[in-house]
């Protein structure tokens, strides 16, 4: 016969869950401040931008599972699982970020500027326009085919997204490609390409004999479905150095007879006067069926931690019939974790 002690089991019980625990991660974070707009009512609020918690499992030692959540819309962002058969060939099945550009996969946490993302990349793919899954934050449901080539000095992305963004049910039978390439000639230099190939879907009145997206009345490139051709291009790149970081792209856009296009440049001078102090400067352009826009922006931040900064901006955004245009004042604190 034999025995099993309290301690025994105690000490089974501690060695399982210190396996799990070894292949869970957590991290989060959140970032708030106070903005000032020249040309809002009310001009000037205190403002809970994000509150991000994430959950990372590896499952196995080739599958992955990762869980994004938004504690201030309470909504999910990313949910997906992925397995490496390569480090080639990867497979990514969920939710998450469309592979288009090099900013969209960017986290907020990570990108330079205090106002967020660019125009641009906001109206392409960021949900900043209500003919590109609007309100979605670049997110979708799909599955991509994603890997390194030749060292490293090749990465792609191959998708097939549903096209409709984050949280949604697919709204036409149609589904969007997306892919996307980038190339490290040396370790500072990234160059990047990618295209989105679909089909978007508007809702859509009858007036008369005639159909109607009373959301974008410029759109009449449809059918009585709604549906539409979408297109997207980019083309950029990125320079990161020891003092500087330099990132650019250009994108081109087409919602069946809508054509949009636009780019930016956004710069970083790192370690000025102290280690981790950065002067940040940008100019960002966009010209849609609304109007053409241009925004010139500046500002400081200090990480004081890997993660955490202190953020202040100003930010001068030009548009058509807007007069004089707007001046933005921004101050942000992100904790991370």
């Amino acid at each position: 016969m034999s025995w099993v002690t309290a301690s025994a089991i105690s000490t089974d019980s501690t060695s399982v869950i210190g396996k799990i625990l070894q292949r869970v991660s957590f991290s989060g974070y959140a970032i708030a401040g106070w903005e000032y707009h020249s040309k809002s009512d009310p001009n000037n609020e205190f403002v809970l931008s994000k509150i991000i918690f994430m959950t990372s499992v590896k499952v196995t030692n080739k599958m992955n599972a990762f869980v994004m959540f938004d504690f201030r819309n309470f909504n999910l962002q990313e949910m997906w699982m992925s397995y490496s058969f390569l480090p080639e060939v990867n497979v990514k099945l969920g939710q998450f970020k469309t592979p288009f550009s090099i900013e969209n996969p960017l986290s907020p946490s990570r990108l330079e500027l205090i106002t967020g993302t660019s125009l641009v990349t906001s109206e392409m793919i960021c949900g900043g326009s209500p003919l590109m899954m609007p309100g979605a934050a670049g997110r979708d449901l799909g599955i991509t085919v994603y890997g390194s080539l030749f060292k490293g000095l090749v990465n792609y992305d191959l998708a097939l997204m549903s096209g409709a963004g984050r949280n949604k049910r697919d709204n036409n039978s149609q589904k969007d490609f997306a892919a996307r390439v980038s190339v490290n000639p040396v370790d500072f230099l990234r160059l990047s390409g990618s295209a989105l190939l679909g089909t978007g879907n508007v809702k859509v009145t009858q007036e008369g004999e005639e159909f109607v997206c009373d959301e974008v009345p410029e759109l009449t490139d449809f059918k009585t479905n709604g549906n539409f051709k979408r297109r997207r291009y980019a083309a950029g790149a990125e320079l990161k150095t020891s003092r500087v970081d330099v990132r650019g792209e250009w994108m081109w856009g087409k919602d069946g007879n809508l054509n949009s296009d636009g780019c930016y440049v956004t710069s970083a001078i790192k370690n000025v006067a102290t280690k981790g102090l950065e002067i940040v400067a940008s100019y960002d352009h966009l010209k849609n069926y609304v109007c053409t826009r241009n925004c010139y922006t500046a500002g400081l931040q200090y990480w004081f931690l890997k993660r955490c900064r202190v953020q202040a901006g100003y930010s001068y955004d030009k548009r058509c019939g807007m007069g004089a245009g707007e001046h933005s004042v921004y101050t942000y604190l992100q904790l991370a974790f």
